[in-house]
């Protein structure tokens, strides 16, 4: 086994190496995410068998592109059963629950800011970050490493309440790429926006943790379906993230490619693995062109579905009272494969319509509206996965109606938990729940 403090092993999967012990994040290597929305950008070194050096995993969150049920479920048994799995204690604890299922050697829920430690040299603590994310602060020997991965550090704010809760930070791991739905084929700016927004999170970041290396990660995927593929126009490239660090920062960048080894202390030559992710965008243009045309009988019978767990989870009296308020509106869709429109609410369920194509909320295909009735986290993976276009309605008529199925996800009912979590949360997050529900949001 190798003695190298960082391993990469794709995207936002690292091992961090101590003695005896090897804790792995978020091991997505294989295998498309989020309905075949997304794809690694590049292969992965690393394989099921490798799982034999593995002696923790660690998931920020449950998001498939961090904890990937394909993947584990194809780790050798065997092995599963030498790893002990830390995640974050969550409501549900469907997490916790399918990782017994599948045999791990244990399972660990971190209560929030409470070290665990692995070795007399390596302790980790995690802490919740909005309705899914979470990160960890971790020090390993001399090494204190801060791994924020996906979680809304956007401001100055936002980042000293991390800060709080830590102490000096020696290397940071932060996201680098917008990672879901930004505009239309056509608004470019909105994209550059986003990219530019990213950079200055790391900015921000850097300012208050001051680390004296940034590795930049958890942004190494592309939009892999004939349907999304034209959001990969203005994603921050890893050349330009680089010299975004060096000249903006007081950090030092690492960059990293799947394989690569990393000791904690040394400069890198980072020439070599920007190189291969240039090579990597330029050869990786395969995409999904899926055709799954799911039938109106289907589609009805699902939508019903949706709404029955919807009624068993929560307070029906108050859906229907905010139904005939107009607050949960009925909100219109186009679905493009079958060149028909329809209307969905919460009571009436889903209904053909005539409305044209150019005044719904929302264009789409079957599949993914059938995946989102069947999913209680399918309006979040469409969302990500941007297999959708807005017309000349409100595409946030058609989000809102998936709200509670959202909150039902992270074991949070309504209005109990909707209200629980908007007095307790203090990440951005709240900000953006509260704009989708007053139907203000938009991607800066």
């Amino acid at each position: 086994m190798s003695n190298a403090l960082v391993t990469f092993v794709n995207h936002a999967s690292v091992i961090f190496s101590h003695k005896d012990i090897r804790l792995m994040t978020d091991p997505w290597i294989f295998g498309s995410a989020f309905n075949n929305g997304w794809e690694l950008l590049s292969k992965s070194k690393f394989q099921l068998d490798d799982f034999a050096n593995v002696t923790h995993i660690w998931f920020s969150h449950e998001h498939p592109d961090h904890f990937h049920p394909g993947v584990l479920s194809k780790i050798p048994e065997d092995l599963r059963k030498k790893i002990t799995i830390l995640f974050q204690d969550t409501l549900d604890h469907r997490v916790a629950k399918k990782c017994i299922q599948l045999n791990f050697k244990s399972v660990i829920e971190m209560k929030p800011n409470e070290y665990i430690k692995l070795n007399d040299e390596f302790k980790i603590k995690c802490v919740p970050n909005g309705t899914y994310d979470s990160w960890f602060y971790a020090q390993i020997g001399e090494h204190k490493i801060l791994n924020i991965n996906d979680c809304m550090v956007d401001s100055l704010s936002q980042a000293k309440i991390i800060k709080k809760n830590i102490s000096d930070v020696d290397i940071l791991l932060t996201q680098f790429g917008y990672a879901s739905w930004v505009g239309d084929p056509d608004d470019i700016q909105l994209r550059k926006n986003a990219s530019l927004e990213k950079l200055d999170r790391i900015k921000i970041q850097s300012q208050i943790f001051a680390p004296k290396y940034i590795i930049p990660f958890a942004s190494f995927v592309r939009f892999s379906h004939k349907d999304n593929f034209y959001m990969n126009d203005e994603m921050n490239k890893i050349e330009d993230v680089e010299e975004f660090i060096l000249s903006q920062t007081n950090s030092l960048p690492v960059i990293l490619y799947p394989g690569d080894e990393w000791f904690g202390k040394n400069k890198t030559d980072n020439s070599i693995a920007i190189k291969n992710y240039h090579l990597d965008l330029e050869s990786n243009t395969d995409l999904c062109d899926d055709e799954i045309l799911i039938e109106d009988v289907k589609l009805k019978n699902l939508a019903q579905k949706y709404i029955e767990n919807i009624r068993k989870r929560n307070n029906w009296f108050f859906i229907n009272l905010l139904h005939k308020m107009n607050f949960f509106k009925t909100t219109t869709i186009f679905l493009k494969d079958k060149n028909s429109s329809y209307t969905f609410n919460l009571i009436d369920g889903l209904e053909n319509s005539q409305i044209k194509e150019s005044d719904v909320d929302i264009i789409t295909d079957s599949d993914s509206l059938g995946f989102v009735f069947s999913w209680d986290y399918g309006m979040d993976t469409l969302f990500v996965n941007a297999r959708f276009r807005t017309s000349g309605g409100k595409v946030m008529n058609f989000f809102r109606l998936f709200l509670i199925g959202t909150l039902n996800n992270n074991g949070r009912t309504f209005p109990v938990g909707v209200i629980g979590f908007l007095f307790n949360e203090k990440s951005m997050w709240k900000t953006k729940f509260l704009e989708i529900i007053l139907g203000k949001y938009a991607i800066k």
